[in-house]
C-alpha cells in the first residue's frame, strides 16, 4: 500500500477514537482487569449480585443487572370541538397528569462474572441491542466502584 493510503487510514482510525467513551473503554478494560478478583473484594465494591448460581462445584456465576430507565412526558394539549348543534362550540387545554406518556428501558447491561476457586475468572457482558459503546456505558455503572481511581482524586 502506499504510504498516502495508510496515512489516511490511521487519520481516520484515530478521528474514530477521538470518538470513544471512557465509560465504556473502562468497561471494556474491566472485563480483564477484574480478573483474579476475588469474589469477596467484588461483592463489597459492585454490591450484592441480582442472582447467584452454582454452575459445578467450586465455580460460580454472579450477574448484576443495570438499567436506565428514562420517561418522557406528552406535554400540553389542545382540543376543539363542536357539541350539540349551531352555536355550541368548545375548547380546552389539558396538561399531562401522573406517569409519563413513553418511557424508554432499551439501554440496560447485565454482567455475569464467573467465580471459580473464590476468584473471577471470566467477565462477561449483554444486554440490549442498543450499541456496544451505549451498553459498554451502561455496563460502567455496575463495575465503575471496582476499578482503581486515578492518583489524585478522592
Amino acid at each position: 500500500m502506499s504510504r498516502k493510503i495508510v496515512w489516511v487510514l490511521l487519520a481516520g482510525a484515530a478521528a474514530l477514537g477521538g470518538c470513544a467513551s471512557p465509560r465504556a473503554d473502562a468497561a471494556l478494560e474491566a472485563q480483564s482487569g477484574l480478573i483474579g478478583m476475588r469474589k469477596a473484594d467484588l461483592v463489597s465494591c459492585a454490591g450484592a449480585p441480582n442472582a447467584a448460581m452454582q454452575t459445578v462445584p467450586g465455580e460460580e456465576v454472579l450477574t448484576y443487572e443495570s438499567r436506565n430507565i428514562t420517561g418522557y412526558p406528552s406535554g400540553p394539549s389542545f382540543g376543539v370541538g363542536v357539541f350539540g348543534g349551531s352555536g355550541n362550540f368548545g375548547y380546552g387545554f389539558g396538561l399531562p397528569v401522573g406517569a409519563p406518556s413513553y418511557v424508554d428501558d432499551g439501554q440496560n447491561c447485565r454482567a455475569s462474572f464467573t467465580i471459580r476457586n473464590g476468584v473471577v475468572a471470566r467477565v462477561v457482558y449483554g444486554g440490549s441491542d442498543v450499541g456496544q459503546t451505549r451498553r459498554l456505558e451502561q455496563c460502567y455503572q455496575i463495575i465503575e466502584n471496582c476499578l482503581p481511581r486515578p492518583a489524585g482524586t478522592p
